[in-house]
């Protein structure tokens, strides 16, 4: 079932609403019909650049010890720094041009 906002004739905000699609239930406050509350921006749209990972090569630190990166703008900027570009791959399971490993984002 789809995550809903809901908004009442009335300005009652309901966020969070497991529902059927199309359904509709009237506002639990004053039992005015409900709509869908469209913001401009929420959860779900953005991709956060937080992470905790621990690189061991190309990016670790100048005496080789894995280094740790909590911002995915500070493994670029040091990639950049030392010349290096992120390179992925799609490879193939053998015979095919499928992978187990790869997602579909649609």
């Amino acid at each position: 079932m789809p995550n809903y906002d809901l908004i009442c004739a009335n300005g009652h905000e309901h966020i969070d609403q497991w529902l059927k699609m199309g359904e509709r239930p009237p506002c639990s406050e004053c039992g005015a019909l409900t709509e869908t509350l469209w913001r401009p921006t929420g959860r779900g749209q953005v991709i956060g650049d937080e992470c905790d990972v621990w690189v061991k090569h190309g990016i670790c630190n100048d005496d080789g010890t894995p280094k740790r990166y909590t911002s995915k703008k500070d493994m670029r900027e040091a990639a950049e720094k030392k010349g290096l570009v992120n390179h992925v791959e799609h490879i193939g399971s053998k015979g095919s041009d499928k992978n187990r490993h790869t997602v579909r984002w649609t």
